[in-house]
């Protein structure tokens, strides 16, 4: 099933332009697998391929926008192209002949053109709730990835509680918020926004991210695409290595875990609701899918 879905997700990318000059790099990914693994409650290809679309199409806007050289990403330019990115995420009433002109302008943009078709797929999967939802948590998560642009270009450096309060939401967030829709069911709306569902839902964003800043560190100390993921600040802050460092944001990580263990399981413990007790299994396998990604993900071997 992975590989079915990593091969239609090829073909999407070919369509849209993304990762152009990449695409071998994007196959080994293996964005297909990371779908799987991340949603064991369904066996259906089309909406693991919408998973495996969002997982695309973010990346895209991360490689294209912020980290990779070679596809355009410069800290100058982070700002103004996620404020132009939101026009595929929300759309824009424009009167004409506005309206064309911001069409055109859009389709220039590969990542944009990613955006909108990966929007597209969402609304044929989810209820307009879902929709709103998809939106929103995109749309902060765009918000604390601009925020790297200025300490990328002005050499700044957040205290290490800045950092993990902007990883938080600069996550995995806007694929987590996928759980239900891909399972084929809706958390109701004022069920996902409470306080303890939103709670065990940041945590299980931030630990998974921090899976990702671990499993890149190494990687994109090789390529020097920036020194923006935990370990870099840390070993920063406390003048040691890059390992030592790395063991240092695993603690953090293990500390993040063990909060969100023990409120899954009050919150398992005191629900009898079969849609509540289905997306926190759900949060639970999309974290232990991402490890396993991350564990032997092209992208990340070095």
């Amino acid at each position: 099933m992975g590989q079915e879905v990593n091969e239609r997700l090829m073909e999407w990318i070919s369509n849209i332009g993304i990762f152009a000059g990449k695409e071998e790099k994007i196959r080994a990914s293996d964005f297909g697998r990371y779908a799987m693994l991340c949603h064991a409650d369904t066996n259906n290809p089309d909406r693991l391929l919408l998973v495996a679309q969002c997982f695309a199409a973010l990346f895209a806007v991360d490689d294209h926008y912020c980290d990779d050289q070679s596809l355009g990403g410069r800290p100058e330019t982070v700002a103004e192209s996620l404020s132009f990115a939101l026009t595929a995420i929300d759309p824009v009433y424009l009167p004409a002949p506005f309206d064309k002109e911001l069409l055109k302008q859009q389709m220039c943009d590969p990542v944009i053109r990613g955006l909108l078709a990966y929007m597209k797929r969402v609304a044929q999967f989810c209820t307009p709730s879902q929709v709103a939802r998809v939106r929103q948590i995109t749309i902060a998560m765009f918000v604390t990835m601009a925020a790297e642009g200025p300490w990328r270009l002005y050499g700044t450096q957040p205290t290490v509680a800045e950092y993990l309060a902007s990883r938080q939401v600069n996550s995995f967030w806007p694929c987590l918020v996928l759980i239900d829709l891909i399972g084929g069911y809706e958390v109701p709306a004022n069920t996902y926004s409470r306080p303890d569902i939103h709670h065990v839902t940041a945590l299980a964003s931030l630990a998974t991210t921090l899976v990702n800043d671990l499993y890149s560190a190494y990687k994109e100390h090789l390529n020097e695409t920036g020194d923006f993921k935990l370990p870099y600040l840390l070993a920063a802050r406390h003048n040691c290595s890059l390992q030592e460092a790395i063991d240092l944001a695993a603690d953090i990580h293990d500390a993040v875990m063990e909060e969100y263990e023990r409120l899954h399981a009050t919150l398992m413990k005191g629900t009898r609701s079969p849609v509540l007790r289905r997306y926190l299994t759900g949060l639970s396998t999309w974290i232990g899918g991402n490890l396993e990604w991350h564990k032997h993900s092209a992208r990340y071997h070095i």
